[in-house]
């Protein structure tokens, strides 16, 4: 991009035309006076949380390189995830008590059609640690397409028309496979039976209402949820990114419902988004959005006035045999118990306000630009050392001097 682009007059106009376009959509949609006082007293306060019964909670990210090394029509992506397993401490407030593996592979992706196919699959097995079938076959991701794309689809066929990009698609291969990772890493983590599974991300799955097509970590995230509910894990989705409209007015509301001053910023607060099926109502803040998640019940929080609100995920069933309970007291009851035990893995200094166990994953699974030069060095000198010729992996961006 030219230095002066930015001074030209007709990139100004657009500017001016993007921010108005903006600035309508955000001012819609209004909340009338019986909106608000739903949303206010669905509005619940819950305790600054930093001792009570101990318990261990699990935290997951992953990252890669997408793709770390290219030659001709070919390219070796890397992916990597990491689970980490905490238990409450009175003293130090988290002790870490072990951390799996990474989850790491490789994965060579030519362009040639069915060695794309075979690789792509190999991946997703060795990264969930199942089979793609077994993955399919073993998650309800299956019966909620049934359900909402009105059209049953047999294991078989389901795993025949996965989405699988082209080699050089690199940004849909790298959420794939990173999504994958991180889902795995999850399932094993479930397999130790924490009180709590936390992962980056929501429970939304794209293409569940498409008959067809669907993404293998779509099947994934719902094998994690099966898994959860079976051994009494709650496997939470925690989002930076509320997918919200107007939540300055949420927040007004809570301030109001905490008793705070006009300007003020209210924490330890959190909002159910009210369904039909479980309320008998919905507010206009969603509206349009898929939210919550198809088989999911989705909450928005604030753990420290320091954060913006987050968003949390978690599979219905889970919330329905763990959170509802016989009337409205008990369900806020059992639902204060789950932010005191989030806000209690909140309170590391070097991410206060959101819980640590997943910025612990998140560390972990970081390749720094340094390590991933050595990655793609080694992956290349592995490679002439097999016989192939180092003029092989030059880059074509570095070359034209485009990178």
């Amino acid at each position: 991009m030219r230095f002066d682009l930015h001074l030209r007059q007709d990139l100004k106009t657009k500017v001016d035309d993007l921010a108005r376009r903006m600035s309508e959509w955000e001012e819609k949609p209004p909340l009338g006076d019986e909106d608000r006082r739903r949303l206010r007293e669905a509005i619940v306060p819950f305790n600054h949380t930093t001792s009570g019964e101990d318990f261990s909670v699990g935290g997951v990210d992953g990252t890669g390189d997408f793709p770390s090394v290219s030659y001709a029509d070919s390219f070796v992506h890397v992916a990597v995830a990491q689970g980490v397993l905490y238990a409450t401490d009175a003293l130090s407030g988290l002790r870490e008590v072990e951390a799996l593996a990474p989850v790491v592979e490789m994965v060579w992706l030519p362009e040639e059609e069915a060695r794309r196919r075979k690789g792509l699959d190999d991946a997703f097995a060795a990264l969930a640690g199942r089979p793609v079938q077994d993955v399919i076959a073993t998650s309800d991701y299956r019966v909620l397409k049934a359900k909402y794309a009105r059209a049953a689809q047999p294991v078989e066929e389901l795993e025949e028309r996965l989405i699988r990009p082209h080699a050089s698609d690199m940004a849909n291969l790298g959420i794939q496979l990173r999504s994958t990772a991180e889902l795995g890493a999850a399932l094993r983590l479930i397999g130790l039976r924490p009180k709590y599974v936390l992962v980056d991300g929501t429970l939304s799955l794209p293409l569940v209402t498409r008959s067809g097509e669907s993404l293998f970590f779509e099947h994934l995230k719902r094998l994690c949820c099966v898994s959860a509910l079976e051994q009494d894990v709650g496997f939470l989705a925690l989002s930076k990114s509320h997918g919200v409209r107007s939540v300055e007015m949420l927040e007004e509301l809570a301030a109001e419902k905490l008793g705070l001053p006009p300007g003020g910023r209210p924490e330890h607060w959190y909002l159910r988004i009210p369904t039909p099926e479980e309320d008998g109502w919905e507010t206009p803040l969603v509206e349009g959005r898929t939210l919550p998640p198809v088989a999911a019940m989705t909450y928005l929080v604030r753990l420290h006035r320091s954060t913006p609100v987050l968003r949390l995920d978690m599979a219905l069933a889970w919330w329905r045999r763990h959170l509802r309970g016989t009337n409205d007291v008990e369900t806020r009851r059992l639902e204060q118990q789950l932010f005191q035990d989030l806000d209690r893995c909140s309170h590391d200094q070097r991410c206060y306000g959101y819980p640590y166990p997943i910025k612990a994953g998140h560390d972990r699974a970081s390749l720094s630009e340094p390590e991933r030069v050595a990655l793609r060095k080694q992956i290349v000198d592995a490679a002439v050392r097999a016989g192939m010729k180092p003029s092989l992996f030059r880059s074509a961006s570095k070359a034209t001097r485009h990178e």
